[in-house]
């Protein structure tokens, strides 16, 4: 396999493809895929939704950092990281040496994803209007996903396919700003 970078962290919205994506790409290059709300959860020895109501955000956000800088030791790993995780400019930079990839969805087709797993299990979207409360989060956290060195575009498409455009663009990432080949550069969209 082509070189790729070593740490590779998937940003975007619940219901972008993250815990999707994450595992096929894992095993495709050969390393080890983290669900970073799992570990949280493993920790916690609860539910995030059930931390939510009994201990609060606050509790969540101080094991999300300490699980970050946890898997920001790791090598040869795929993070799929919660929904809010890129906004939090201490955990963000704490992640150094990793590239970041956007996995960019219309809330309409997380909210579709989601009612498949039961969207009751995401705190942040509780309410009468789900939709309505993704697209505020994507509102809030947008400029901060546009940061990601890679953006990729999961509408419409099959995990496989976003997980080959996802190859091809770390390998382009990976090969620097003299790569001639096709793929985005850093800041760049993959489409």
């Amino acid at each position: 396999m082509s070189s790729v970078p070593r740490k590779i962290w998937l940003v975007g919205l619940s219901g972008s493809g993250k815990s999707t994506i994450g595992p096929i790409l894992a095993r495709r290059l050969g390393y080890r895929f983290v669900d970073l709300d799992r570990e949280i959860e493993a920790r916690a020895g609860e539910s995030i939704s059930r931390m939510f109501r009994r201990r609060g955000e606050g509790e969540f956000r101080r094991l999300e950092a300490d699980e970050s800088a946890r898997m920001a030791r790791k090598k040869n790993v795929v993070v799929a990281t919660g929904g809010g995780w890129m906004a939090r400019r201490d955990i963000d930079r704490a992640s150094g040496g990793r590239v970041r990839v956007w996995l960019r969805v219309r809330p309409e087709t997380a909210i579709h994803r989601l009612s498949r797993e039961g969207a009751e299990a995401r705190p942040l979207l509780a309410g009468s209007d789900p939709e309505a409360a993704l697209a505020t989060l994507l509102a809030a956290r947008e400029a901060a996903y546009a940061e990601a060195e890679v953006v990729l575009e999961t509408d419409g498409r099959e995990p496989e396919a976003v997980v080959e455009v996802a190859l091809r663009s770390l390998r382009h990432f990976a090969a620097g700003p003299q790569a001639d080949g096709e793929g985005p550069t850093a800041g760049q969209q993959e489409s």
